[in-house]
Order: structure tokens, then C-alpha cells, then sequence
């Protein structure tokens, strides 16, 4: 059975990390999270403090018999210390979401017992306590790595059965009892996601951890489509080679998945064609994850399998492009990240090995390594911005929304310029740079 809250409400051996609250350039930092087993997997944020993240400890795997899992209650943004509210022996937890109704958060949680069995954790609100969860057993022989609601509580979870075929299953007594709705032939769920309460998006084919660390590659995966609430599920895309890891909708029609290989897939219609994003960061590398900051600003990560470091991405241009954003070879911690989640645009968290990453603010812009930066003034700003390109030139600037739609275009001979931007809407966007073959890029508040 999993842990009753009064026994389990101790204190995660943690060690805080010292988090500056104001920073010019914000940073991915180590959070205050931190045990030398456990591979934090993917967290939820019901307010800008407290949230929920689940993990499965050591190698999980059907070799790995003392595997953990459970779920770590912060309530200090994963600043300092956790608390365990739920853990249990051989369990590997593995996906988590909430939704927020009338004040009072709804989460749910899903994993599997060694490969062999599905779970899902939900929580016992008989005395209305948020942070106490009961486990729900849902069928041997098949397992869950994802789970997302609607904003109507109506949940549905991914993962695989014996065969290796992904199963989606739904909930509509949040989380009490489940139904198999899907059979998606070839390959594991491997996430799912809702745009709104009728288009949904599952990835299959997803990337797996082995013992020892080792990774497994599925040879073929697909996007799958629904768009009457997940009744029906259609493929709209696959590839015959590799498996995908994730998938993500900025709105309605533009959406990136991200593939096993390193790829980054995109659509621009809602899901009927993709093709390949840009990527400019070198592999290889593994793509485990990808989202939308609430601004419009997608990050994706990935890590390298021999260990060595772990890597965040970034795309300013609702994910046509994509640059090097951080990459946690410096850390003896977080080098395998699994997944990246945004609670507001100053909030984020990549759930990885170890340690969580946190962000110190809003992280502004893709770091392009090795060659020239702009710099934006002022920032932010009402009417003008101001520009200096760092060496002289003829360049041509683009201003460029949040949905990478080019609003204006001129040509500057550098290198001091200007730029008008009282005609824009209130929001983010950026400056885009194109000068002697190479792109640079910066972005700014307009309010």
C-alpha cells in the first residue's frame, strides 16, 4: 500500500540552494530538491508555490526490484526542502497534472509497477485535504507514462499494454474508476496533450530508460489526433525510424513534437502536415520533452545518453527555430532531463536526475554561442526600441511576434538603429537580426 500522509510528511534530505530573486539575465538554477537516487520526472504547480512532483527512484526497470516511486509536495516553489505525501516500493511514477476548480486543486498522477501493472494516484478528499493520495491498480500487463485533464476533470491516461501497443484510458469520476477508449498499434504513449476540451494530441514511441542508465530507442512512432474530447483518436503523422517523446500546441494550429534523434517536428495546421523544425544545437542527443511558456515562448529538452550533460533548448519563434539555451554539464546533478514544465512566464521547472532546475526570473533569450549579441533599450518599452549590433554592418531586422509571425522588416546599417513598436499589441516579441549569414536575436516586453 502507499504511505499515509502522517507517517510520510518528513522532510526530503535537501539541501537548499541560495536562489538570487532579481537577476538581469535570468538562469536555470539547482533547486533545493535534492536525493542521490531519485530521478524527478515531471511536476505540478497549483499556485506559484506549492506543487507536486513525482519520481521513480535508483534505474527503474523490470530488473530493478527496490525501485520507488511517489510524489514530492513543495511548498516553497522546490526552493529549499520537499516533502514525501506518497511512496511506494517497486513503482515508477512518471507523469502528473493538475487543474485548478473554484479555488481548489485537482491532481492526478500516473505510472506503473515495474512495466507490469498501471497506476494512478488520486487523491483521498474525504477530510479535504489536497496532499493525501490513494492509489488506483487499473489492469496488469500494460502500464502508464502520461496523464492530462481537461479543464471538466474528464482525464485520460497513455501508456502501453503487454504487446507494446499504446492504450489511452479515461476517467470521468476523477480518477476513481478507468476505461480503455484507444489501441494505438505500434508503439507506447508516450505523452498526451489538450489544447481545449475537444482537440488533444497523444505522441507515441517515446524514448525508455533501461538499468544502469541505458536508454531504449523504439524503432517507429506517430501523433495521434482527437477532436471530439478524446472519444477518437486518428494519426496524422509517423515516422517509420524513430518514436517521439512529446507534443505540444501553442494554439489551435501551431504545434511541435519532439522526436528521439534530436529532431523537433512542427505544424502549422493543427496537426494535418509537419516537417522539421531548424535545429542549430548539435547532437546527439536524446529529445525528451518540449512547452509552451505561457508567453509563447517554447523550451524543449534532451541529454546526452553516455551522461554527460543535460540540455535545454528555446524558440523564439513559436518553434521554427530552436538554440542552445543551457546545458547542465557544470552540475554533478541533472545531467538526464525528463521533462520542463512553466507555471507563469518567471516560473519554470526541468524535472531531472537528482535535482530540479528552477528559473530565477524570466529566461529572455536563446544563447547563440560563438557569435555576436544585440542589445535591446528600452526594455520595456512603450513606443521605441532601441538597438546596437555589436559589430558594424548592413543587416536586416525583423520584429517578430509570439506566434513567429514577422510584423515589420527594415534594413539598418548598424550599428545603432530603431525600431517602432507603438502600433503592437501588448506582449512579448523579439528583434531578429540577420547579418553576414548568421541570426541573432533578443527579445522585449512591449507593454
Amino acid at each position: 500500500m502507499g504511505c499515509d500522509i502522517r507517517s510520510m510528511y518528513k522532510s526530503i534530505f535537501l539541501h537548499a540552494a541560495l536562489l538570487t530573486t532579481a537577476s538581469t539575465n535570468a538562469q536555470w538554477l539547482g533547486g533545493g530538491l535534492f536525493s542521490s537516487t531519485l530521478h524527478f520526472q515531471a511536476c505540478a504547480f497549483q499556485d506559484v508555490d506549492n506543487g507536486l512532483f513525482v519520481y521513480g527512484a535508483n534505474n527503474p526497470g523490470p530488473s530493478s526490484p527496490g525501485t520507488e516511486g511517489g510524489i514530492i509536495r513543495t511548498d516553497d516553489g522546490a526552493n529549499s526542502g520537499g516533502y514525501y505525501i506518497w511512496y511506494e516500493p517497486s513503482c515508477n511514477i512518471e507523469d502528473i497534472d493538475v487543474k485548478v476548480v473554484d479555488g481548489f486543486p485537482y491532481y492526478l498522477a500516473a505510472g506503473h509497477q515495474l512495466y507490469g501493472q498501471s497506476i494512478v494516484l488520486k487523491q483521498y478528499l474525504a477530510f479535504g485535504n489536497e496532499y493525501q493520495f490513494d492509489s488506483v491498480r487499473t489492469g496488469s500487463n500494460r502500464y502508464y507514462r502520461a496523464v492530462r485533464m481537461r479543464s471538466d476533470l474528464v482525464a485520460f491516461t497513455g501508456g502501453a499494454d503487454y504487446l507494446g501497443n499504446g492504450i489511452i484510458d479515461i476517467s470521468v469520476d476523477t480518477g476513481a474508476t478507468w476505461t480503455n477508449i484507444a489501441v494505438l498499434p505500434g508503439q507506447p504513449v508516450s505523452r498526451l496533450h489538450f489544447v481545449n476540451d475537444q482537440l488533444g494530441f497523444a505522441a507515441t514511441g517515446g524514448y525508455s530508460r533501461l538499468g544502469n542508465n541505458g536508454v531504449l530507442l523504439p524503432d517507429s512512432g506517430a501523433i495521434y489526433r482527437t477532436i471530439n474530447g478524446g472519444q477518437d483518436w486518428e494519426q496524422v503523422f509517423a515516422d517509420t525510424t524513430t518514436g517521439f517523446s512529446d507534443v505540444e500546441f501553442l494554439n489551435t494550429s501551431i504545434g511541435v513534437a519532439t522526436r528521439n534523434d534530436g529532431a523537433i517536428m512542427r505544424t502549422t495546421n493543427g496537426g494535418d502536415t509537419w516537417s522539421p523544425a531548424t535545429v542549430t544545437w548539435p547532437g546527439p542527443y536524446v529529445m525528451t520533452s518540449v512547452v509552451f511558456r505561457p508567453d509563447g515562448t517554447a523550451f524543449a529538452s534532451c541529454y546526452r545518453t553516455d551522461g554527460t550533460s543535460g540540455y535545454i533548448l528555446s524558440s523564439e519563434d513559436a518553434g521554427a527555430t530552436w538554440g542552445f539555451n543551457f546545458s547542465t554539464a557544470s552540475f554533478n546533478h541533472s545531467r538526464r532531463i525528463y521533462d520542463l514544465y512553466f507555471f507563469d512566464d518567471a516560473h519554470g521547472y526541468a524535472c531531472t536526475h537528482i535535482k530540479p532546475l528552477l528559473t530565477d526570473g524570466i529566461i529572455t533569450e536563446v544563447v547563440e554561442q560563438g557569435s555576436a549579441a544585440i542589445d535591446l533599450f528600452p526594455n520595456p518599452t512603450s513606443d521605441v526600441v532601441s538597438f546596437r549590433l555589436r559589430e558594424a554592418g548592413t543587416a536586416q531586422v525583423e520584429l517578430v511576434d509570439a506566434t513567429g509571425r514577422t510584423v515589420r522588416s527594415i534594413w539598418t546599417a548598424g550599428p545603432n538603429a530603431m525600431i517602432n513598436v507603438d502600433f503592437l499589441t501588448p506582449g512579448m516579441y523579439s528583434i531578429r537580426v540577420k547579418e553576414d549569414g548568421q541570426q541573432h536575436s533578443a527579445r522585449f516586453l512591449k507593454r
